[in-house]
């Protein structure tokens, strides 16, 4: 569903919304210089292969990508779409938006879905912090073809995560028990490892790059409890980077200082799931997010 096409020299110095206005959606007509700046605020486009804001100068040779036939999804439910189909939505999350609501919650992706397509709702779950892909069945119908198919493993999760510290191996798998408890608030879950309690729990990690004081890993879920990988990578010695809960306080402040970094760098990078009905195979793979791009510039360029 992805459009893509090259940054000419004509283009070159411009904004990123410049270029955006005036291209045709369908459902919209062309570009308002409103709506591709809303676009980009939304992280509905990417500028080689990360996410990029309006007001981004461009280069010739930069690769531009956007969905023009989910640009009006996108608008309607004020957060960007990745793929949509007549059963099946699939969100790409930014960080600090809500899954839910509740009473400190001004904005959610449920009361988005609520107000836009009544009917719909998740399919799965991802922190507040996290970004990402978030599978969305549109009606009572998908949404049990969808729970049905991640009960027998039929859904496949791939996360991008950056870690504190250089991970030696390239890749294993982390096969320990999970319990969540509500220390040490009532109102905040906690995941720990408990042999001999924890519910079974395996993720399968790879690494992608390593920097001087952390690493890219990419992890696939075989299980899905609650904070599953934050718990996992921290029980091995490498917490997630800008974890608040999980994480190591003297990484995360060099993070912050040095790059910027002010949330838990996670990204839901990749779903493949069978659609309701029919069961053809679906795979969805989200963009980049600036900050990992920070960290690991090799990014740019890649999805």
């Amino acid at each position: 569903m992805l459009t893509r096409f090259r940054v000419d020299a004509a283009a070159a110095g411009g904004r990123l919304d410049a270029c955006l206005h005036g291209l045709d959606a369908p459902g919209l007509g062309p570009l308002s210089r409103q709506q591709a700046r809303r676009l980009c605020a939304l992280g509905a486009v990417a500028r080689n292969g990360v996410r990029a804001a309006a007001t981004a100068r461009l280069h010739a040779g930069d690769e531009i990508a956007w969905a023009p036939d989910l640009a009006a999804l996108t608008l309607q439910l004020d957060v960007a779409v990745a793929f949509a189909d007549a059963d099946v939505v699939v969100l790409h999350k930014p960080p600090g938006l809500a899954v839910h609501g509740g009473p400190l919650v001004e904005r959610s992706v449920a009361s988005a879905l609520a107000r836009a397509l009544p009917g719909a709702g998740l399919a799965q779950r991802l922190d507040r912090e996290a970004s990402g892909l978030l599978l969305v069945g549109r009606d009572a119908a998908a949404l049990r073809a969808l729970g049905a198919a991640m009960e027998q493993g039929a859904i496949d999760r791939e996360y991008l995560a950056v870690v504190a510290g250089v991970v030696a191996a390239d890749a294993r798998t982390i096969d320990l028990p999970l319990r969540i408890t509500d220390e040490p608030r009532g109102d905040r879950p906690k995941t720990l490892v408990d042999p001999e309690h924890g519910q079974p729990s395996r993720s399968h990690v790879a690494v992608e790059a390593r920097g001087r004081s952390c690493t890219l890993v990419r992890v696939r879920l075989e299980t899905g409890r609650t904070h599953q990988i934050r718990a996992h990578l921290a029980a091995i010695g490498h917490p997630l980077l800008g974890d608040p809960r999980y994480g190591d306080a003297a990484a995360n402040a060099a993070a912050r200082a040095t790059f910027g970094i002010d949330r838990t760098l996670l990204h839901g990078a990749r779903l493949v799931f069978p659609a309701p009905g029919t069961g053809a195979r679906i795979e969805v793979a989200a963009t980049h997010e600036p900050d990992f791009a920070r960290l690991f510039p090799q990014l740019a360029g890649h999805r």
